[in-house]
């Protein structure tokens, strides 16, 4: 019990000992021996005497009304202890630092190794001449042992130096253990060794506090010759980087003309490949405009008021949308081609092709319609060894009513009455060109359409246009836009539409293809 509070004492100054010297290395700056300092001195070293006092107390060894005498004299004597012990040990055992290992580093060590011997000699020659007078002899000058604790700390390091220091300390200890000197003599008169303490605490702390700054001083020192000669070298560079700039501005002038040739060149033939590409760029454009349907076409439909728009991205757009119309069967279709471009709209004209030759060749069956144009679209985009695919949804009015099959956006009912129907189409159908057989996954739903039902086809460039907050226009926007809207024509509701959504975007960029078609049964 009675070893319980040295023991918990010495654990808690250890760990704050060894955490403070791998964290912040004390003896290298003045700011981290402060910290030191206070923490040795208010941490275990409390607990320790309070608790050490209080046991010796309870054990009857000493008297009530010399208790805070006692803890006094302990706590000093510990914090000394640690002030004394712990210094010397790091400095010669420490290998490690947080102090990087650069240049600085090094440079301080040289200035750290660097002194005479004679003067070593001379200065420990005047600290046992001054510590025989005052620890032996008895004279009051033991504080003149600091001039020479000094000069070791400004010449010759942290480990001599704390040598130094610990053996003034120790040699003081024993000289008043064996009853001589200067300190016995005070103690002998004050009945207390407090003096001693204090003395062992003020020659560790001042010597070490100024070991720090004179480390402080080096490193400042050695980083100004680091930065002197840094400064040195870079003159040199530039001496030399001048002597050569002529020549390797010649050199780069002759290399810049020829390249300036082969750019002028390459110009020449971008230009020329530009201007083809534009070319076919135009003729694709115009193809895909020459083949949506046609007002006249459109108006020719006696059971719907329908309109169309599209607008590609780029110079040739990847959309699809086409009402047709043979002998009685009204065909209605809208697709998304992935990507935009030329490429796509080749692939964009293929499919209306299909289309149309199957219209044409009486085909009826959905599933058998679809699966044709995907497998004739599938064989074409392997032979352009192209990853294009298409969402479409086709639509076969007749008798009132919408038979619809394939997979696209969602398909916006809006009956007379105003209220809202949304068809999901991605189970009606597979991405066209993906695979060469989707016949197992094609289904069909049919809508029936009472008078003025308004129903709208669209493509991704619409709900998923972006306005300059990076936010999507949606379908909830458009759907409650055609709500407000439906009891107008249906070329009404387009312009609407897409004024709203131009207004959307405002100054952002568009990313992708615009179509919409909508329609509305009239009798």
């Amino acid at each position: 019990m009675a070893g319980l509070a040295p023991a918990i004492g010495a654990l808690l100054s250890t760990t704050l000992v060894l955490h403070f010297n791998k964290t912040n290395y004390f003896l290298g700056y003045v700011k981290h021996f402060v910290v030191f300092a206070l923490a040795a001195t208010f941490s275990g070293t409390i607990l320790q005497a309070f608790l050490g006092s209080a046991i010796v107390l309870w054990a009857g060894l000493i008297p009530w009304d010399i208790y805070w005498t006692v803890t006094l004299g302990w706590w000093v004597g510990d914090v000394v202890g640690i002030l004394v012990f712990a210094p010397l040990i790091l400095a010669w055992w420490n290998k490690e630092t947080k102090i990087k290992p650069n240049k600085i580093k090094q440079k301080l060590e040289i200035l750290d190794n660097q002194f005479d011997l004679k003067e070593l000699f001379f200065a420990v020659t005047l600290l046992i001449a001054i510590s025989y007078l005052a620890l032996i002899e008895s004279q009051p000058i033991e504080y003149l042992l600091l001039p020479s604790l000094l000069w070791s700390a400004f010449r010759f390091g942290a480990k001599i130096t704390t040598l130094l220091v610990t053996t003034t300390a120790m040699v003081a200890s024993i000289s008043t253990a064996y009853r001589i000197g200067f300190f016995y003599k005070v103690s002998q008169e004050s009945s207390s060794l407090l003096l001693l303490q204090l003395f062992m605490g003020v020659i560790s702390i001042t010597a070490i506090v100024v070991l720090s700054l004179v480390a402080e001083n080096n490193r400042a020192a050695a980083k100004l010759q680091e930065q002197v000669f840094l400064k040195d070298q870079a003159y040199i560079q530039l001496d030399q980087v001048n002597k050569n700039l002529e020549d390797i501005i010649a050199e780069r002038t002759s290399e810049l003309v020829e390249a300036n040739r082969e750019i002028s060149f390459l110009n020449q033939q971008l230009t020329t490949e530009n201007i083809r590409m534009s070319s076919e760029l135009a003729v694709t454009r115009r193809l895909q405009e020459m083949i949506l349907p046609k007002v006249k076409e459109l108006n020719s439909i006696a059971e719907l008021d329908i309109v169309g728009f599209m607008e590609p991205a780029d110079e040739v757009g990847g959309d699809y949308y086409d009402v047709l119309q043979k002998n009685g069967k009204i065909k209605i279709g809208i697709g998304d081609v992935t990507g935009h471009g030329l490429e796509s709209g080749v692939i964009m004209i293929m499919v209306q092709t299909a289309i149309r030759a199957l219209l044409i060749n009486g085909e009826n069956d959905p599933v058998k319609f679809l699966s044709t144009v995907n497998h004739t679209i599938y064989e074409n985009i392997q032979r352009m060894n192209s990853d294009k695919n298409l969402s479409l949804i086709l639509m076969d009015y007749r008798d009132h009513a919408l038979r619809l099959s394939g997979q696209h956006e969602s398909v916006i009912v809006l009956r007379a009455s105003g209220d809202v129907e949304i068809i999901d189409t991605d189970s009606l159908g597979f991405p066209i060109g993906l695979t060469d057989d989707i016949s197992d996954f094609i289904f069909e739903v049919n809508i029936d359409l009472e008078l003025d039902d308004v129903v709208v086809l669209y493509t991704d460039g619409i709900t998923e246009a972006e306005n300059t907050n990076k936010q999507f226009y949606g379908l909830p926007r458009l759907i409650e836009l055609i709500k407000q809207n439906h009891q107008h024509p249906v070329d009404q509701i387009r312009e609407m539409i897409i004024a709203d959504v131009r207004e959307f975007i405002g100054s952002g960029k568009v990313y992708d293809d615009i179509t919409l078609v909508v329609m509305k049964r009239k009798i």
